[in-house]
């Protein structure tokens, strides 16, 4: 990957981890299917199996609700109704089939012992991107948490991630960005941060491969590794 300044030099010792939530830090993947499913069915539309529900999320709320709905039924209004239908459900349920995905509260508390400052950069809505992030890691010193709001869009929208930059007054090459999709691959890339793609969310390789990911890792365990060296767990195409 090439920046707009110049070859990515790897070598730039990165001080602060940016990690997308949902698919990332979080398997919520149950917990939205089923909250999602909940309101559909109070608006008399089909539901889906949970496993649809991986290329579903990523973008928000609005883009999921889009997604789900028969393709008929994807105005406006119809779509609107649905997000707040599963905003309401989700209220009341986000704590249930939720939790950290093997492996990373180890990594946390790895990371933040060896000096990393840390961040969470979701497109979930901001309020239940506090709450889960403050109920599933509350023993974690998070410098900056981030969903989107009013002020800061969705994910590939750089707001975020150079809003966080610029509270922990680093530069962009200073950070890396760790989510499961090319959407957290294209946001790294549209700030000039280091990006590094995890196979245990909710896409597959080729997905964050062709996104241009500068590393593809499957386990949590690998990530300290793959930011301190140039070639430690490189994934290449089969």
């Amino acid at each position: 990957m090439r920046s707009p300044d110049g070859p990515w030099d790897e070598a730039k010792l990165i001080k602060a981890i940016i990690f997308d939530l949902d698919g990332t830090l979080l398997n919520t993947l149950t917990s939205i299917s089923h909250s999602f499913n909940r309101a559909l069915l109070k608006m008399g539309m089909p539901t889906h199996d949970s496993q649809d529900y991986r290329y579903f999320i990523g973008d928000g709320v609005y883009k999921c609700a889009e997604r789900c709905l028969p393709a008929k039924n994807r105005d406006d209004a119809t779509i609107k109704q649905l997000a707040e239908l599963e905003r309401q459900d989700y209220a009341q349920s986000w704590q249930t089939h939720t939790e950290p995905y093997r492996g990373i509260p180890d990594l946390l508390e790895a990371a933040e012992a060896a000096g990393y400052e840390l961040a969470v950069l979701s497109n979930k809505d901001d309020a239940f991107t506090q709450y889960l992030v403050r109920h599933f890691f509350p023993d974690t010193n998070w410098a900056i948490v981030v969903g989107h709001s009013e002020e800061v869009p969705h994910k590939p929208d750089p707001t975020g991630a150079a809003l966080i930059a610029k509270q922990l007054r680093l530069e962009p090459r200073e950070l890396a960005i760790v989510g499961d999709t090319s959407i957290d691959i294209t946001t790294a890339q549209a700030c000039n941060m280091f990006c590094v793609g995890v196979l245990w969310g909710f896409r597959e390789f080729a997905e964050l491969a062709d996104a241009g990911a500068n590393r593809i890792i499957e386990r949590p365990e690998q990530l300290l590794d793959c930011l301190k060296t140039e070639t430690s767990y490189v994934h290449h195409r089969p």
